[in-house]
């Protein structure tokens, strides 16, 4: 059986995580890692995932994290710092599960709208924000900077209308 077969029969669940040990912040930190170009670095994770505005959902298989997403909610505004999937979960219809639990999170905690940045270049996610209603507001000028590895990019400033959320997409 393949991973995708043993992937749509497998165990998922989708927790908001509360005062994360220092295990569960490794493991969000090896996700971030292996999920982005630029990731966020642990100490900007350990501390957006203090905060009380902020909500972390972790997307577990078979008890093992292999995703998570993290928001702020504010006066009825969502911002989607990170959303992201190990390597090998990704292409299976993880990414849809966990984008559309951490934005109907954002609606139970009264949010009606949601933003986020994403790289001008990255067309699977601009594909998987666009099924979710984001639509591009504007454009921030080198929002990621330079590294060895990749050059500045621009990235799609995006806001979704959380009032007209669609139903998940069967896997």
């Amino acid at each position: 059986m393949g991973l995708r077969s043993r992937a749509r029969q497998a165990h998922v669940q989708f927790l908001e995580l509360h005062d994360v040990s220092d295990e569960v912040l490794e493991q969000l930190y090896e996700v971030e890692v292996q999920a982005h170009v630029s990731p966020w670095d642990k100490d900007d994770i350990i501390s957006l995932v203090a905060l009380p505005h902020n909500h972390c959902i972790g997307l577990y298989c078979e008890e093992r994290l292999v995703g998570f997403a993290l928001i702020s909610v504010v006066a009825g505004e969502a911002e989607l710092y990170t959303i992201g999937i190990l390597p090998k979960y990704q292409g299976l219809g993880f990414g849809h599960q966990l984008l559309h639990s951490t934005l109907a999170r954002a609606v139970e905690l009264g949010a009606e709208a949601c933003f986020l940045e994403v790289r001008v270049s990255n067309e699977v996610a601009i594909h998987l924000y666009d099924f979710y209603g984001f639509q591009i507001e504007g454009v921030r000028k080198n929002y990621y900077a330079a590294t060895e590895t990749t050059p500045a990019e621009d990235a799609y400033l995006m806001k979704a209308d959380l009032t007209a959320l669609p139903d998940m997409p069967q896997r």
